[in-house]
């Protein structure tokens, strides 16, 4: 069935067997948007013809004393293990085991520098991934803020 599509009594688009016509651009029964096209690459400020790979979750978590969760996408706690030991829970689990994660943190005041800790990516499922901090030395350590960002 045929018809117009108004709003505020202007028409803005019409309907024709399934096709929709909206500013005289034609859409079809189904649009499909992909990450490289150039229309989405515009709307989130991208250039040139490498392609985009979205962030899947993310978290900012302070891991001492009781562990509290600052801000997150697609993360629904943090489970703390024990000094320096955490595992970072999905809300919505990746498509596999087999994705990249990536880190960041602030080190506590008594520590020196950037090489005073580390941070190891002990294992990974597709609902969660457990990551384990140490001082140099190899004891268990705490930080006051660590970063993750999960690409699938």
């Amino acid at each position: 069935m045929a018809g117009e599509i108004q709003l505020n009594s202007t028409s803005f688009a019409s309907e024709s067997s399934g096709t929709i016509t909206i500013n005289n651009a034609t859409i079809g029964s189904a649009v499909a948007m992909a990450a490289n096209q150039a229309c989405v690459k515009t709307a989130i400020n991208a250039s040139g013809s490498a392609p985009i790979y979205a962030c899947r979750a993310w978290v900012n978590f302070n891991g001492t004393g009781t562990v509290a969760i600052g801000d997150s996408g697609n993360v629904s706690s943090i489970t703390d293990n024990g000094t320096g030991d955490y595992t970072v829970n999905f809300t919505t689990a990746m498509p596999n085991a087999n994705y990249a994660v990536t880190q960041i943190y602030k080190p506590d005041s008594t520590s020196s520098g950037a090489l005073t800790r580390m941070l190891f990516l002990n294992s990974q499922s597709a609902g969660s991934f457990n990551v384990v901090t140490r001082a140099m030395g190899g004891t268990p350590a705490d930080y006051p803020i660590l970063c993750f960002a999960v690409f699938s």
